[in-house]
C-alpha cells in the first residue's frame, strides 16, 4: 500500500484520539486486563466465566464488568472473597456507569455485596498487583452479576477506608 493511501487513515485515527481523548483510550486499552484478572480472580474460587464485559471510569484504574453468574456460583464467591451483604443505606463508591447505575443492577431485586476491608489478601492476583475493594451485584432472575473494583495503585503501602 502506498503511503498516499494510508495518509487519510492516519488523520482519521488522529481526529478519534483527538475527539476521544485519553478516556477512550485508556478505556480501550484497560478494559480486557480488567476482564482478565476479574476472570482469574473468579477462577481462583473455581469458578469459570466467560463472556465478561468490562468497561473503566474514566481515566482512573477502577472499572465494572458484568457477566454470568448463578445464585450458586455467587454464593461460593462471596465466601471465598470474605464478602459480606451491603446495606442499602451504607456509602459505596459511586462512579457514572458503575454497577449500581447499570441496568439491571441498579434495582430493588439485586443481592449486593462488597469487602469487608481496604485491600483485602482474597483481591491478590496472580502478577502481584491487588484490587482495593470490590462490590458485587447480582441479579437471580437473570443470572447475570456485575462486579465493580479498583486496582491499587502501585507502590501504594497505606490503607485508607472505603469511603466515598
Amino acid at each position: 500500500m502506498d503511503a498516499r493511501r494510508l495518509r487519510p487513515l492516519a488523520a482519521l485515527l488522529a481526529v478519534s484520539l483527538a475527539a476521544g481523548g485519553c478516556r477512550f483510550t485508556w478505556n480501550l486499552w484497560a478494559r480486557g486486563d480488567l476482564a482478565r484478572d476479574v476472570t482469574a480472580l473468579i477462577a481462583k474460587q473455581g469458578i469459570l466465566i466467560s463472556g465478561v464485559k468490562c468497561r473503566m471510569f474514566g481515566t482512573l484504574r477502577a472499572g465494572a464488568c458484568t457477566f454470568p453468574l448463578t445464585a450458586e456460583q455467587t454464593t461460593l464467591l462471596v465466601k471465598g472473597l470474605r464478602l459480606r451483604v451491603l446495606a442499602p443505606t451504607e456509602n459505596i463508591r459511586e462512579f457514572h456507569g458503575g454497577c449500581s447505575d447499570t441496568r439491571p443492577f441498579d434495582t430493588d431485586f439485586v443481592r449486593a455485596f462488597r469487602t469487608g476491608a481496604f485491600r483485602p489478601p482474597e483481591l491478590k492476583l496472580r502478577d502481584g498487583g491487588s484490587f482495593d475493594y470490590l462490590y458485587l451485584y447480582q441479579l437471580p432472575t437473570s443470572k447475570r452479576a456485575c462486579l465493580q473494583t479498583s486496582y491499587t495503585q502501585e507502590g501504594a503501602t497505606t490503607a485508607s477506608p472505603i469511603t466515598n
